[in-house]
């Protein structure tokens, strides 16, 4: 359990990091943003959330970041930050947490 310890931080860390990255308030978004590079951004925010969540408490951690994932995007639209809710950025999330946690899985089956 102890060996935990540091994942569980990273994972604390990253969730911090992320919300605070997709609630910012901004203005219009800048130009690449706008052609899709948000919703790269999107995943892999969530991917390396999937792989520390997966690392610090194996599948629990799910009860977490799948509702986060949700309620950040749920948030974009009653906040007033100048972002929106989008559905395939909640999409981007939900694949961002599969690839994080499949990788996680498949680098411990290799070792």
């Amino acid at each position: 359990m102890a060996k935990r310890g540091p994942a569980k931080i990273l994972f604390v860390l990253w969730i911090i990091i992320t919300v605070i990255a997709l609630l910012l308030p901004t203005g219009r978004p800048p130009r690449l943003i706008q052609r899709g590079l948000d919703k790269t951004i999107h995943t892999a925010l969530f991917t390396v959330m999937g792989v520390l969540g997966q690392a610090a408490m194996p599948w629990t951690s799910l009860l977490l970041t799948l509702p986060l994932a949700a309620g950040v995007e749920y948030l974009q639209r009653l906040l007033p930050t100048g972002r929106e809710y989008n559905l395939v950025d909640l999409l981007s999330n939900l694949i961002g947490l599969g690839l994080g946690l499949v990788s996680y899985e498949l680098s411990a089956r290799l070792k």
